[in-house]
């Protein structure tokens, strides 16, 4: 028996080494960005004080297959707390997928399921009420520049017209670290150029048209 346990402590690195791992970043126009910096995009600057969203329905491929399914509901991506931009997968073999699969936000069965655990805690304040559900996602800050003027985008809605949840398609690399980025060029020249569309608090529209602007600005990367 001792030496079995032996055998499966030196072997289990071997076992474990390819496991799927995923850091999230924030990026602008390709560079890596955090909270509360000055940044500049045609020629107007802002910061960002607050982002954070849901990722859900982890979902793995190879050659069209279905492999995988993740059996964690959600993960709530916060930028104040640096532990969760890094989502673990410890039974996904990276080099034995080739396309990931998930929701940005959370969809209309979860939504009305009333699963309230873990990472959909109402306590994470990204739960408006049963009739709005769940904010997908929450980007808030200030823009400085023409004039100084706070914008905060809460995106969500899980009934139509105003269905907000994304699904996001990727390749994947097939390395075992890999690196999810949000580019946020987009959404921030809507934003600031704009100045119209700050304050988007409640499923409508614009809810829609913010996700899916975001929805175009992800990317894997080894």
């Amino acid at each position: 028996m001792i030496r079995v346990l032996v055998y499966w402590f030196f072997l289990l690195p071997l076992f474990s080494w390819s496991q799927l791992t995923i850091d999230v970043n924030l990026t602008l126009d390709k560079q890596l960005i955090g909270l509360n910096q000055t940044l500049s995009l045609n020629e107007q600057s802002f910061q960002l004080e607050q982002a954070r969203f849901y990722l859900s329905k982890f979902e793995f491929f190879q050659n069209n297959r279905l492999v995988a399914v993740d059996p964690i509901e959600a993960y709530l991506v916060d930028f104040e707390i640096d532990s969760t931009r890094k989502i673990i997968f410890p039974t996904i073999q990276a080099d034995q997928i080739d396309e990931i699969r998930f929701l940005f936000g959370i969809d209309s069965v979860t939504n009305t399921s009333g699963a309230m655990t873990g990472a959909l805690d109402p306590m994470y304040g990204m739960y408006w009420s049963w009739q709005s559900g769940y904010i997908n996602c929450k980007l808030e800050g200030t823009v400085l520049t023409p004039k100084r003027e706070a914008f905060q985008l809460h995106l969500g809605g899980y009934t139509s017209p105003f269905l907000a949840a994304q699904l996001i398609v990727l390749e994947n690399s097939k390395t075992s670290a890999t690196k999810l980025n949000i580019d946020l060029k987009s959404i921030m020249g809507e934003v600031v150029l704009s100045q119209s569309n700050l304050h988007v608090m409640s499923p409508c529209v614009k809810a829609v048209e913010y996700a899916q602007i975001l929805a175009k600005s992800f990317d894997l990367k080894p």
